[in-house]
């Protein structure tokens, strides 16, 4: 049973409803899933337990941080196959945007989701933020099953390699001129259907 890491924001009631609903939609699709503030730690919860056995509050709060650091980065990268960001909202949750550079340079495959009209770019999200999924978005949660079993069957091993030798030749065409000609259609015919 393939295991998702749910990323997404959780600062409020209605985020973390959210992000419950896209967990129980993958769990009734069949997979398992792990919930950071479900399944993880809770900072609340834990901070008034490491005070009772002396530490400090700015010190419990710094246990706490370091503690979720590391149990969310195992789960993402021990122990989760595949991973689902939600970046709904105006801009990405950073700790979501975190969560799914992780997934993309570990090789991980990588749903985006985001069924939020607002954009930082007039319509478009940050084409950083983007290309972690390959420029693909889906905008349903009943959508991310299938969604996620395509993007299990993609080469995503590879994804950084062949990245960075796009980028390669991109940085040669600026060195070798100012021909934005040039460097238009050249973009354009090796890009177009990438």
């Amino acid at each position: 049973m393939l295991r998702v890491y749910c990323a997404g924001p959780l600062f409020n009631a209605a985020e973390r409803a959210e992000m419950d609903s896209i967990a129980h939609t993958l769990e009734v699709a069949g997979f398992a899933t792990f919930l950071p503030h479900r399944d993880g730690l809770e900072f609340a919860r834990l901070r008034p337990e490491l005070e009772k056995l002396g530490a400090s509050a700015e010190e419990a709060a710094q246990i706490l941080d370091r503690a979720i650091f590391s149990l969310d980065t195992y789960q993402l990268l021990e122990r989760c196959d595949v991973v689902v960001a939600n970046l709904n909202g105006r801009v990405a949750d950073e700790g979501t945007v975190v969560e799914a550079s992780l997934a993309w340079h570990a090789g991980k495959p990588l749903v985006l989701f985001k069924a939020d009209a607002r954009s930082m770019l007039s319509g478009s999200d940050n084409p950083m933020l983007s290309g972690l999924g390959d420029f693909q978005v889906v905008d349903q949660i009943a959508a991310l099953p299938l969604a996620i079993r395509e993007s299990v069957e993609r080469d995503c091993a590879r994804r950084a390699e062949k990245t960075l030798a796009v980028g390669a030749g991109i940085a040669s065409l600026r060195e070798g001129g100012d021909d934005m000609s040039a460097l238009a259609k050249t973009l354009f015919s090796s890009l177009r259907n990438a």
